[in-house]
């Protein structure tokens, strides 16, 4: 018989120049992203010093809202094992993706609506939709360095002989390495709303909507891929599965009410 060749890789303890893998990738990806922003508000005719600004003051909004989503999310596992809730199950908890997204978009829109933004222009939103998946296309290769968002054990699906820490305990399985995965979807999705962004009609082609959409359909799907079961499960459902729902709900609720805004113009 063959024997079956994988690819192995050891996760605990990874750094890339004495820096955490995760906290190395989650700093380029910002940087690469923020440059991107930048340039592309300069090339749709956008002032990028206040944009600039208004970046810097929602990336708190991130910041605070994936933590609070992080906390969330261990109430959402203690529900899903029956667990006691304490102070633990809510402080000693991670961040959120979905969180981060959600904190960043409304800072943003509050920046808008302040005097900081002369031009109340939101279609800003549709640009730095853009560039999110850019930058989650990097982290989530720090989530493989670092050990996170493993996927399940399987020898079926790419599988990679995967040396993580699992519930405190350092585990050495075959699993699909499904942070990968989600970073080819970002990436793939960012020049799908990057080729949107570029064509002359870009304002009529709501890049944000589009971007909730179509990632929160990915990550329901990729989340069943996923080992990890520190993220909370109910029922089989993930907490980021939930939240993926509540924002189909809230685009489907958006698009309607937009064209009810237009049939009521015209």
């Amino acid at each position: 018989m063959l024997k079956t060749e994988y690819m192995e890789f050891n996760s605990v303890g990874y750094c890339v120049l004495g820096i955490p893998a995760y906290f190395f990738c989650a700093f380029i990806g910002f940087v690469v992203a923020t440059s991107a922003f930048l340039i592309l508000v300069s090339l749709k005719k956008y002032d990028p010093v206040p944009h600039m600004k208004a970046l810097m003051i929602s990336v708190v909004g991130l910041i605070l809202c994936s933590r609070l989503f992080g906390c969330l999310s261990g109430v959402y596992r203690a529900v899903g094992v029956n667990e006691r809730i304490t102070i633990d199950t809510v402080l000693k908890t991670g961040i959120v993706f979905y969180g981060g997204l959600i904190g960043m978009l409304i800072t943003y829109v509050c920046c808008i609506r302040s005097p900081l933004i002369r031009d109340k222009d939101y279609h800003v939103l549709d640009v730095l939709a853009v560039t999110m998946p850019l930058f989650h296309t990097i982290s989530r290769v720090g989530c493989f360095l670092g050990g996170c968002c493993f996927g399940k054990q399987s020898a079926s699906v790419i599988p990679v002989l995967y040396t993580t820490i699992e519930n405190g305990v350092v585990t050495t399985e075959q699993r699909i390495p499904i942070q990968l995965i989600e970073a080819a979807f970002n990436f793939c999705l960012f020049l799908y709303l990057l080729y949107l962004l570029s064509k002359q009609s870009w304002r009529n082609e709501h890049i944000l909507y589009k971007y909730l959409l179509i990632y929160s359909v990915g990550r329901f799907l990729l989340e069943f891929g996923r080992g990890d079961t520190v993220r909370g499960l109910i029922c089989g459902v993930s907490f980021s599965q939930v939240i993926s729902v509540m924002i189909w709900l809230f685009v489907i609720r958006m698009v309607i009410k937009n064209k009810e805004d237009v049939k009521w113009e015209q």
